[in-house]
């Protein structure tokens, strides 16, 4: 699995992100609908090829921070894209886990 994260606009509470969750099968399924809890599903989709969901969610933040903090504990690959659709350079997920020292 792979997941990509967006700043989508900032709210009454601060900052909506997008989190959108490619390739998941269905025993990855339970253990991502553990970790995303707190968010709000907001679409799917189906990949016939793959026989995989992509997943969509919505959540919150107080602060920048805040996000980051969840970010670097997500459990699998992503990626946060800047508002012109680049990769960030911030390490998330499992990459933030893995640095070297």
């Amino acid at each position: 699995m792979e997941a990509t994260a967006w700043k989508e606009d900032y709210c009454d509470e601060g900052l909506r992100y997008r989190l959108q969750v490619n390739d998941v099968d269905g025993r990855a399924a339970k253990k991502l609908f553990r970790v995303v809890s707190d968010w709000e599903e907001s679409g799917s989709g189906w990949n016939p090829v793959s026989q995989t969901r992509v997943l969509l969610f919505s959540r919150d933040f107080r602060t920048e921070k805040e996000w980051l903090k969840w970010a670097k504990h997500f459990p699998y690959k992503l990626i946060e894209l800047n508002r012109k659709g680049n990769p960030k350079s911030t390490k998330l997920g499992i990459d933030a886990r893995n640095k070297k020292g």
